[in-house]
């Protein structure tokens, strides 16, 4: 039995092969540290239904997380829960909950409350009251809630300064065999970590700023190569990945991992995102040496006017320059190239076809994006809103799926953006010019299905395949 319950959503399509919800995990080592009995279930990975984890655990409090691409089983749980016993309290937290808040509580009346923002502070003092005979929530900072039929948002938490004052997030050896992260290439079990929060960019697509701000908090490099130690010796991880948002924004940061590993003499591959603009040669050096092995970026676009609308903050120079060192020290390169921004047109995304065709030999696995997402509490929301890019009747929280998203290779249920300028007409023309690129340059899409191979992708290549079979017959 426990007095909270922690869940996290099963997913249609689990990412990178199935890893811990990194932040649920968090908030359930800093609850049980402070004596908070505390259990976490990850419904990607559970063998029980939700009733009898219910009856089970016998919560009195119940935290649901989950992102835009769960939002709708993060919905129906907290209902299922509400059917179950009406007296248990509902929290929902994660990015999708901060920046849909108001409107969550208005539609779904089965959560009670909304945790905005980084959760360990707000969930323990929420949790805390809940668990008290007359609980007084309206001092505790970083949540919304109803009061008195209406929706109320409390000031924000204050962000974490010292995150090495947090446990490690809360692995369960008996559910850790259930996940199946591997490394790319090197196909070795992986276990997943992050170093810093926060992101000082603020790219247009992306919430990572908006949801834990734009100054960088870190880790020590001891707290973190501790962490990695356990995960490898006594968890039988042979590899990790970092998921930083970049864990290059700090030279002195990362350069430290690198010389603590070192320094214990640990041997083991790890991955990591870099921006093009954050690194050095000597640096790239520095991380190979320490057991780099591969390293992903976005280059997004060719196009300089779609960089600065995308507030990248970089150049196409500093993007080849990169991809040069790498080839020449000896890592491996995952790289992003994304279409369909705001203000993108189909000349623009030419140009990063072009590019693309300049430097397959430098990558060894190109991942695009047709169609760029829109998600909540980024800029690219902002702008479709305020271009009517988005349905006029479209809500998170109601039902939306749409086929013809899910033909370009993406989540029927997540937005794109569809401009005038650059609509379903450009995405198809688009679509045909990428099928010759990969015909053109087998040894870049084999690099790339040797890289990560998922069966929900293999069935989206073979559909744009037949397709653009279908459309040289018809010609």
């Amino acid at each position: 039995m426990s007095d909270i319950l922690l869940l996290h959503p099963a997913e249609h399509g689990r990412t990178f092969g199935g890893m811990p919800p990194l932040g649920m995990t968090s908030i359930t080592s800093y609850l049980r540290s402070k004596n908070i009995s505390t259990a976490f279930v990850d419904l990607q990975i559970s063998d029980l239904g939700i009733e009898e984890l219910l009856q089970n655990n016998k919560p009195q409090v119940v935290g649901i997380g989950g992102t835009s691409h769960t939002r709708f089983e993060s919905f129906s749980l907290a209902r299922r829960i509400k059917k179950f016993d009406p007296a248990i309290k509902i929290m929902y937290g994660g990015p999708h909950a901060t920046f849909t808040a108001g409107n969550t509580l208005k539609s779904v009346p089965e959560i009670d409350f909304i945790v905005r923002g980084e959760g360990e502070t707000a969930t323990l003092e929420l949790a805390a009251e809940l668990l008290r005979r007359n609980p007084d929530v309206r001092a505790i900072r970083g949540i919304s809630c109803r009061e008195n039929d209406a929706v109320v948002h409390h000031r924000d938490s204050e962000r974490i300064e010292d995150l090495d004052i947090l446990p490690f997030p809360y692995r369960d050896p008996d559910a850790l065999q259930k996940y199946d992260l591997l490394l790319d290439f090197l196909k070795v079990p992986a276990a997943s970590i992050i170093s810093s929060r926060g992101c000082p960019v603020n790219c247009s697509f992306c919430s990572a700023s908006a949801m834990f701000g734009t100054r960088l908090t870190l880790r020590s490099a001891k707290n973190v190569v501790d962490e990695i130690e356990i995960l490898l010796k006594e968890h039988g991880y042979q590899g990790v990945k970092f998921f930083d948002s970049t864990l290059t924004l700090h030279k002195d940061h990362v350069e430290a991992i690198c010389a603590e590993i070192r320094r214990r003499n640990l041997v083991f591959p790890w991955e990591c995102e870099i921006r093009v603009n954050g690194v050095s040669f000597d640096l790239l050096q520095t991380m190979k040496k320490a057991g780099c092995y591969y390293v992903d970026f976005g280059i997004e676009s060719a196009s300089p006017e779609v960089l600065k609308g995308m507030h990248k903050g970089i150049t196409i120079e500093q993007a080849e320059r990169v991809l040069h060192w790498t080839k020449e020290i000896g890592l491996f390169t995952k790289v992003f190239f994304t279409f369909g921004h705001i203000g993108e047109t189909l000349e623009d995304a030419v140009k990063t076809v072009q590019f693309m065709e300049r430097y397959a030999k430098y990558i060894d696995f190109i991942a695009t994006g047709l169609g760029v997402r829109i998600y909540p509490g980024t800029e690219v929301e902002q702008s479709a809103l305020a271009q009517n890019l988005l349905p006029k009747d479209f809500s998170w929280e109601q039902p939306y799926l749409d086929e013809k998203i899910e033909s370009l290779g993406n989540d029927p249920i997540i937005p794109i953006v569809i401009q005038s300028g650059f609509g379903w007409k450009e995405f198809r023309k688009l679509e045909f010019r990428l099928a010759w690129f990969w015909i053109k340059h087998p040894r870049a899409a084999l690099s790339a299905l040797r890289g990560q191979i998922q069966l929900g992708r293999l069935k989206i290549l073979a559909k744009l395949a037949y397709r653009f079979v279908s459309n040289l017959f018809s010609k």
